[in-house]
């Protein structure tokens, strides 16, 4: 039978994370990972075997440059059209998300069931909350689902960003790394509004009371500097290494532990 959701993402030397980010996306109802290596030089191979041969992972090299000739993540926008084109008939949604994203239900549903609610819908938009380093200047010893809780404040007119999932059958292409143009008609959000569509549709007004992607987009102080080389050495311009006080400020200071009540279940996941 074809697996309901399905989750695509890009990686590059993640090895330390993948099975965290598998695990935890496999209690909220994923079914099978569409992964593209970017020329990783790490143990990720080693990392994603037990679940290439169980059959819910499927690993593609993908050593295209991520930034493009115009500044823009041509790279990974290839990645999720090439995606698409591959597996248009292997998921009846597929979730295009990083690897520092996690997507859940803060209501505690199974994504894979609040779905169903959209199936008119040709894709689902979700939006991010932004942890930062939560203090940490080093990587700490526990998971990042536990140890990253302080995210932004969104206020009533806050615009973000957001991900896409999608119904493949229904995509013409990847406009950005945060949406896609559908055959007919436009994605909703958790609501059930339809977007904007566009180049610049991919912020707006936050809401995540029935789906959320949590974004640890710093990790720790030494982590996002690590990230910070890794984008420099892809050619992205804005990747200097980051200023002492843009670390600091990376430390949000909303406290969040929603996440936390998947930690027990995914810990037992991860004993196995």
């Amino acid at each position: 039978m074809k697996p309901y959701l399905a989750l695509a993402t890009a990686y590059r030397d993640d090895a330390h994370y993948l099975r965290e980010w598998l695990e935890f996306h496999r209690l909220v109802g994923v079914e099978r990972f569409f992964l593209y290596d970017n020329g990783s030089t790490d143990d990720h191979r080693e990392v994603l075997a037990p679940y290439v041969e169980d059959g819910l992972a499927v690993v593609h090299d993908w050593p295209m440059p991520v930034i493009g000739d115009t500044g823009r993540p041509t790279g990974l926008i290839r990645a999720f059209d090439d995606c698409v084109e591959r597996h248009r008939d292997g998921a009846r949604w597929i979730g295009f998300i990083d690897v520092d994203e996690f997507l859940f239900s803060p209501a505690g549903e199974p994504v894979s069931e609040l779905l169903r609610h959209y199936e008119e819908a040709p894709g689902v938009v979700v939006h991010r909350a932004e942890f930062g380093t939560s203090g940490h200047r080093t990587r700490p010893p526990g998971l990042v689902t536990e140890s990253y809780l302080h995210r932004s404040a969104h206020l009533p007119d806050s615009r973000a960003y957001y991900k896409s999932i999608v119904d493949p059958s229904r995509v013409v292409r990847c406009v950005s790394v945060h949406h896609f143009d559908y055959r007919d008609g436009p994605a909703v959000d958790e609501h059930g509004r339809p977007m904007k569509t566009g180049i610049r549709a991919e912020k707006t007004f936050v809401s995540f009371s029935r789906l959320r992607i949590n974004h640890y987009r710093t990790k720790s102080e030494q982590e996002l500097r690590r990230k910070w080389a890794m984008w420099a050495d892809t050619g992205k311009s804005q990747a200097d290494e980051p200023p002492r006080s843009r670390v600091e400020v990376s430390s949000l200071h909303v406290e969040d532990e929603t996440i936390t009540a998947y930690v027990p279940a995914l810990r037992e996941a991860l004993r196995d």
